[in-house]
């Protein structure tokens, strides 16, 4: 019963189905009363039905302007598509529209009858817009709720949590979440991404090193451990090796998920390879490969904690 009140419109469908075959209607007029009958139900439940349009088109084309229009219309038209309103909202905190994505995720939780599954999706994703958003603190809670509330967790949550801990200058947190993150997964980038941001803002830069080192071979799209190696190479002096990790910075694609940004990339890069900077580089005389730079074209690949 419960399944029947939560979807109508296929007991409906199946009983337009059966009356066509009990009353022998002719399979074209058959077909055409169908399509009649989802266009009714598609206008009815505009909202709900634009909005799972669009998310399944989000895997189908690469097209994001165009399917974002979609969940904006959804959204604006209280879709149900709960699916659409995460996925519009993860875009959105690539994007940097940290506040509408914070908004989605709390209309999300707002909601009766979500997907348990999909409430925790957005739980942790409200407490990546809350830390955005320079609310450092009501993240953490957001997520420490969650360990009270969840049993299974993945190596991104530890890593997030982790991270939180790292902004926060409690580095023993830090390191315990990130240590749970490593024993789900030893080859997890981003956690060997935060112990080397815990070693690095301690000064232990030839830990800091190896690690932004091992999370490169584990992932050599993580733009925070290139960037983090061009400022060790650079404060050893080392300024050949700076200007490699900066330029390939420079070329990987930075969203909004990162927890560095395209402007520091950008200053550092200028710094080496901009105009009037040939004097001051040792690499601007064309010692650098940079068509062999590993670089992520694709940012939809990056996953919640990439980095």
């Amino acid at each position: 019963m419960k399944f029947i009140e939560k979807h109508p419109y296929l007991l409906i469908t199946a009983a337009v189905i059966l009356a066509c075959f009990v009353f022998q209607v002719p399979f074209g007029w058959s077909l055409l009363i169908l399509l009649g009958y989802g266009l009714i139900v598609y206008i009815v439940n505009l909202g709900t039905a634009v909005g799972w349009t669009g998310y399944l088109l989000d895997g189908l084309l690469r097209r994001p302007k165009f399917v974002h229009k979609l969940y904006r219309f959804a959204i604006q038209h209280n879709t149900r598509c709960v699916y659409a309103m995460l996925a519009y909202g993860m875009d959105l905190l690539k994007e940097g529209d940290y506040a509408t994505a914070l908004d989605l995720f709390e209309k999300v939780l707002a909601r009766d009858k979500v997907n348990p599954m999909l409430v925790k999706y957005a739980e942790q994703d409200l407490a990546i817009a809350y830390w955005k958003m320079g609310q450092l603190k009501k993240g953490i809670e957001v997520m420490e709720k969650m360990i009270e509330k969840y049993e299974y967790f993945t190596p991104d949550f530890y890593t997030t949590l982790g991270y939180f801990y790292i902004e926060a200058g409690d580095y023993e947190k830090a390191q315990e979440y990130t240590d749970k993150a490593l024993e789900l997964s030893e080859a997890h980038g981003p956690a060997f991404d935060n112990l080397g941001q815990i070693a690095f803002r301690q000064g232990q830069y030839e830990e800091a090193e190896k690690y932004f080192s091992r999370a490169l071979d584990m992932k050599d799209t993580m733009v925070d451990s290139k960037y983090h190696l061009g400022l060790i190479y650079e404060h050893w002096g080392n300024l050949e090796a700076a200007a490699e990790y900066f330029a390939a910075a420079h070329q990987s694609t930075i969203t909004g998920m990162n927890t560095i940004t395209r402007e520091q990339v950008d200053a550092k890069y200028n710094e080496y390879w901009g105009d009037g900077a040939a004097e001051e580089c040792p690499s601007s005389t064309g010692s650098l490969d940079t068509e062999n730079i590993e670089t992520d074209d694709d940012p939809d690949d990056i996953e919640t904690e990439e980095r």
